[in-house]
């Protein structure tokens, strides 16, 4: 059986996609991002909402969850994360495709959504997990960890955007067709 130029170019795109969100998931749970002042970053959130502005909502759905996966893996604890980044990419992909147009100011606000609702989340089940906790505590927690983790992951967003961005059109159809012309 003989593969076409189009299926070979979206299975190339996959394997792009698979190896960048493999990279991501290294450099999140390897130190290779400074932790500044309490704040961690979260590429791997911005990385399913650049996948889920390009790409299929399948597809977006299934990277979404094997990135939620790893990222269960090398968590210490029990965690949420395969069901959130699926669903988190599923709502986006499906706001990108039907209720919004693909321009750059959906480019922040579809990282900004996701991060914004997970550091958020987390903080809440932080806080709910440590009966004994003050609100000068609770407020404290929020303001000097969780909103600078915000801020450091969308610091990100460019850079993920870019690289999802360069892969898709890399691999497209009609790229390849303007290429040989």
């Amino acid at each position: 059986m003989k593969t076409t130029p189009d299926k070979r170019n979206r299975i190339l795109r996959r394997i792009a996609l698979g190896a960048l969100m493999l990279l991501t998931a290294m450099a999140q749970f390897v130190p290779w991002l400074p932790v500044v002042y309490g704040a961690r970053a979260f590429p791997l959130l911005v990385l399913i909402a650049a996948i889920a502005c390009y790409d299929q909502p399948a597809s977006a759905v299934i990277y979404g969850a094997l990135a939620g996966v790893l990222w269960d893996i090398s968590a210490p604890y029990g965690t949420y994360h395969a069901v959130f980044l699926a669903i988190a990419a599923f709502c986006s992909a499906m706001g990108v495709r039907y209720l919004f147009n693909q321009n750059k100011v959906t480019k922040v606000l579809v990282p900004l959504c996701i991060t914004t609702v997970y550091v958020l989340l987390r903080w809440s089940l932080d806080t709910l997990a440590m009966p004994g906790i003050t609100f000068a505590q609770n407020t404290t927690m929020l303001l000097r960890e969780s909103l600078p983790s915000l801020g450091y992951t969308l610091l990100l967003a460019p850079l993920m955007f870019t690289l999802v961005s360069l892969i898709v059109r890399r691999t497209s159809r009609r790229q390849q067709r303007v290429l040989a012309d």
